[in-house]
């Protein structure tokens, strides 16, 4: 089987051509990363870059046997004669298979207002000016672990709001945006991104393999301590129920399936999705006529709780029934600003369909008919992992300057879509009223630069942990 890891194959098939067609006396590559106006939200977390460092380009990643491999491939491709094999060769003699590069960065988890330089990229050798937007098409993927962690922490912003506003508990903040996503995931890598990225705003998941991409990449030593791992694993979830379970006995026994789940369920949050038949039907079970059994449960340690999902139907108007009908059994008080607040015991989820946008109509309702937001708790799915693209944040890689006959050009495009038009430079990114402002790097004077060197000729030169991602996006 042919590797898929190879860096001799990891770009856009165009990207093999352009070698031989830089002015000859090229010498150096520079290109940065931004989130373009236009964008969904004003600030982009940025995150993700660790990741594709860690896997992809650190150490000797560059063999023979790698060279060759490309060089017959893209010979079948696109013609023979078109692959940069001297270059490939330069790179493995010269620097033993390490790219010669250099990339600056923001610190990963920083949200940074857009239009602004996220990422810089340049080669150190000058032979290889190739190499820089060559690396273009694997490292502008991090446009999807930056846009959704861009998301969630929107999301966030949202509940915090709601619960401000409805003078709502926020102790349960970090967990009212659940991951729902990897049965819908692209693949596996592609769940693991966006799992981690949600993971860098909330600390709800049923993603279980993003767990692994803070062990792995966003935790040093991990792989000889795995108990460190499990003492700081970034995510949590909860017992909970699906249809395969609450249909097994039928509509008529449904009744006994709930006296099962309840009778063996173990102590903690139970969540029980409740549509398989009528929702109504089942609330009234659960408050009246299968009480003893659900009071058992919840008095079983002192501190069990019951989640109840409905999931089909109108989600603005079934929230509210579900929350009228529970409220019915299980009576609410009033906070301080008069909104509704249910038992502790009790509570609410939504996972069907959730996006930003219905989930904001949910919140929003709640708030009119005089719910509290710490009612109910949120799983999104697709919304995290498949309603985003490279146009969300409007991410954009662009070459900027260039060096030939010893000085720098600065090089643009300003096409007659104008938001499309690129900064032109070598760029700083510094803070001026507490917001980013990009600068030419020669106007940088005393000013602190937040963009770091990251990685340089092969190895990673700022290491983030998982913990320090959270601790830059947190509210």
């Amino acid at each position: 089987m042919i590797e898929n890891n190879n860096i001799c194959l990891l770009s856009d098939s165009y990207k093999f051509t352009h070698h031989q067609f830089y002015p000859e006396d090229t010498e150096y590559v520079y290109s940065y990363l931004e989130s373009r106006n236009g964008a969904q939200f004003n600030r982009t977390v940025f995150f993700g870059l660790q990741y594709i460092l860690k896997k992809y380009l650190e150490g000797e990643v560059v063999t023979e046997e790698k060279i060759e491999i490309a060089k017959n491939i893209i010979d079948a491709h696109i013609s023979p004669g078109i692959f940069n094999e001297e270059g490939w060769f330069r790179i493995l003699e010269k620097f033993n298979g390490k790219l010669p590069v250099e990339i600056k960065a923001v610190r990963e988890g920083t949200p940074v207002d857009v239009s602004n330089v996220l990422m810089t990229v340049v080669n150190t050798d000058k032979k290889s000016y190739w190499l820089t937007n060559y690396l273009e098409s694997l490292l502008l993927q991090v446009w999807y672990p930056s846009t959704v962690a861009t998301l969630t922490r929107e999301s966030k912003k949202l509940l915090n709001f709601y619960l401000d506003v409805t003078g709502s508990d926020k102790s349960n903040l970090d967990f009212m945006l659940h991951d729902f996503g990897f049965r819908g995931a692209s693949s596996c890598e592609s769940s693991q991104l966006a799992g981690v990225a949600h993971l860098v705003n909330f600390s709800g998941t049923d993603t279980v393999p993003a767990l692994l991409v803070p062990m792995n990449y966003y935790q040093k030593s991990s792989n000889d301590d795995f108990k460190k791992g499990l003492a700081n694993l970034a995510g949590y979830s909860v017992q909970a129920t699906e249809h395969s379970v609450m249909t097994s006995l039928g509509e008529v026994g449904e009744d006994t399936t709930i006296k099962t789940i309840l009778n063996s369920a173990k102590d903690g949050i139970l969540s029980i999705v409740i549509d398989s038949y009528n929702y109504q039907d089942f609330i009234k079970k659960i408050g009246k006529d299968l009480r003893n059994d659900v009071d058992l449960f919840l008095n079983r340690s002192g501190g069990n709780k019951i989640v109840l999902r409905p999931d089909s139907g109108d989600p603005v108007t079934t929230t509210l029934d579900c929350l009228n009908l529970v409220d019915s059994y299980f009576p609410s008080s009033l906070n301080e600003k008069g909104y509704k607040v249910l038992p502790p015991e009790i509570g609410v989820l939504w996972g069907d369909g959730i996006d930003y946008k219905q989930m904001r109509n949910i919140l929003f309702a709640m708030k009119n008919n005089k719910w509290a937001a710490s009612n109910i708790v949120f799983g999104m799915g697709g919304g995290i992992h498949s309603s985003v693209n490279r146009d969300t944040q409007r991410n954009a890689f662009k070459s900027s300057a260039q060096y030939r006959n010893n000085q720098w050009f600065d090089i643009y495009k300003k096409p007659l879509d104008i938001t499309k038009t690129s900064k032109k430079g070598r760029f700083s990114l510094i803070k001026e009223n507490n917001t980013f402002v990009t600068i030419p790097i020669d106007e940088l004077g005393d000013e602190k630069d937040y963009l770091e060197t990251v990685f340089k000729d092969g190895e990673l030169k700022r290491f983030v942990e998982f913990e320090e991602v959270r601790e830059l996006a947190r509210l």
